[in-house]
């Protein structure tokens, strides 16, 4: 298969959401490509519970503007929440804010404690891309939601209320509700015997929001690269566990639940390369090499290059930071480097091949981290 062609198989899936429609049939494709490649792979399940959305949107006397609850937050009845509007931190009984899709990446972050400590009875977020349509925040604590109900509204709403916000008489009612069912999502984990040294991990997130072609599959296309040219090599070199975790939207949960069945992968293995989001997206050829082994992301980035990615938007970041599934290994205390772009799609609907993809970045990681690995295992 072709990365043209996988990336086309990829996105034709649709939606690949934790525990919606295409999640476990894109779960065995993926143990497929792993046997394809010469890996033993199989599907592990990972049950937890899923938050299915109700009715969501926010009325003014300009009119109803949809959009999708915070999955770690509060909720609301039918009757939602009536009050003005306001800036986040005011003493407005609903709260507005513009953000990135970003902001909320990693437990903890600010708008996580802005939340905590809100008077707001409601929040109403716009989240801004270069598309600026309807791209949720990560929710952390998918399986502990605390807070008020929060609505996400697409991007290009913003200025609007930021301007009816700041004018402080402006009234409102926000609905944002929903349901928490029994759900079932998927880690994939495959594997190739080695020798008895500490092995290598390959670490990609294999769910998303929506689509989003050019957000997770660059990762998964080099996860199957590097497989392939593993198992291609010599039977001297270290044994290999590649991991494609579930539920990377709500708070990582695949990856929580692989370390916690086998915590020696994110402490003990002689490097686990994480294979983060963004990788050949279109219009954004931003690439970050993060790792806490500074001369294996430097080595990285060496590699990239010499595959043709090109050399002047590579940044080596070797202070320690992680961001995504990199951060659940940090926090271990295992040893990481990580690749991560950006997106002007990202976590929006149009994530969409072929237009976020640019198919010879894509490419070029994915055959330069297929020969770093290969160095790392030998």
């Amino acid at each position: 298969m072709s990365p043209a062609q996988f990336f086309a198989a990829y996105d034709a899936f649709g939606e690949r959401r934790a525990g919606g429609p295409a999640d476990l049939s894109s779960a065995h494709w993926l143990v497929e490509l792993a046997r394809d490649a010469g890996a033993q792979a199989q599907r592990l399940d990972v049950p937890f519970e899923r938050f299915v959305p109700g009715e969501a949107w926010l009325e003014t006397d300009r009119g109803r503007l949809p959009g999708l609850p915070l999955f770690d937050g509060g909720t609301t009845g039918p009757q939602g929440v009536a009050g003005r509007l306001g800036p986040l931190g005011s003493e407005a009984p609903i709260g507005v804010a513009e953000m990135p899709p970003r902001a909320a990446s990693l437990p903890g972050n600010p708008f996580a404690l802005e939340r905590a400590r809100s008077r707001h009875a409601a929040i109403v977020v716009a989240l801004r891309t270069g598309v600026d349509t309807l791209a949720p925040l990560n929710a952390h604590d998918a399986l502990a939601p605390f807070g008020p109900p929060v609505l996400q509204v697409a991007g290009a709403e913003g200025p609007d209320l930021v301007a009816l916000a700041a004018r402080g008489d402006v009234r409102a009612r926000l609905v944002a509700s929903g349901e928490r069912r029994p759900g079932t999502s998927a880690n994939v984990r495959a594997s190739l015997a080695g020798d008895a040294r500490a092995p290598l991990v390959l670490l990609t997130p294999r769910t998303s929001w929506w689509t989003s072609t050019a957000e997770r599959a660059g990762g998964v296309l080099a996860w199957l690269h590097a497989l392939h040219a593993l198992a291609a090599a010599p039977a001297a070199r270290r044994s290999v566990v590649a991991l494609a975790t579930c539920a990377h939207e709500l708070g990582h949960l695949g990856a929580h639940r692989a370390f916690e069945a086998e915590p020696e992968l994110a402490r003990d293995a002689s490097l686990v390369l994480h294979l983060g989001a963004n990788l050949g997206a279109a219009q954004a050829p931003r690439l970050v090499v993060r790792g806490n082994q500074p001369a294996l992301a430097e080595r990285l980035a060496q590699v990239l290059v010499a595959h043709g990615h090109p050399a002047a938007p590579i940044e080596v970041d070797t202070t320690g930071a992680a961001m995504g599934e990199a951060h659940e290994v940090a926090t271990r205390g295992g040893r990481f480097v990580s690749l991560v772009g950006d997106n002007p799609w990202f976590h929006t609907p149009e994530d969409r091949w072929p237009a976020s993809v640019d198919l010879g970045r894509a490419t070029a990681i994915a055959a330069a981290v297929a020969d770093f690995a290969r160095e790392v295992a030998a």
